[in-house]
């Protein structure tokens, strides 16, 4: 880790070095975390538990995948999305039936209310 002075001749701000510091220590306990668990996972009954290289890059990769990865209402919204966006297609196929300009403007309008929760929620990450 990068000492206050060294972020401090990088061009940190004085509450940009804290952030960072803060940032790093929570990465490193979330870090330390999963890689204990995974090693418990792994540990043979009446042995002590050994975390190994295996233990921290998969703690890792797990974290990274966490941080980029979507919660699972946005994939359920995306999901909805591109069936609604189906359904639209199949009732803008008939609309010279009833059933439809119903299925067509219902897909689309629930389509759209996804698509709005979805770009929301991606925000306040």
């Amino acid at each position: 880790m990068r000492s206050p002075d060294q972020l401090r001749a990088e061009g940190f701000t004085e509450s940009g070095a804290k952030r960072y510091a803060a940032a790093a220590g929570e990465y490193c306990d979330e870090l330390y975390k999963k890689a204990v668990a995974l090693g418990d996972v792994d540990k043979a009954p009446n042995l002590d538990r050994e975390v190994t290289h295996d233990h921290v890059r998969a703690a890792a990769a797990m974290l990274a995948i966490r941080s980029h990865g979507g919660s699972g209402v946005q994939t359920a919204c995306q999901i909805g999305e591109y069936v609604c966006a189906a359904l639209a297609g199949v009732g803008g196929g008939k609309l010279e039936h009833t059933w439809g300009v119903l299925l067509f403007g219902l897909s689309l309008t629930l389509g759209v209310i996804l698509f709005v929760i979805r770009n929301q929620r991606s925000r306040v990450k």
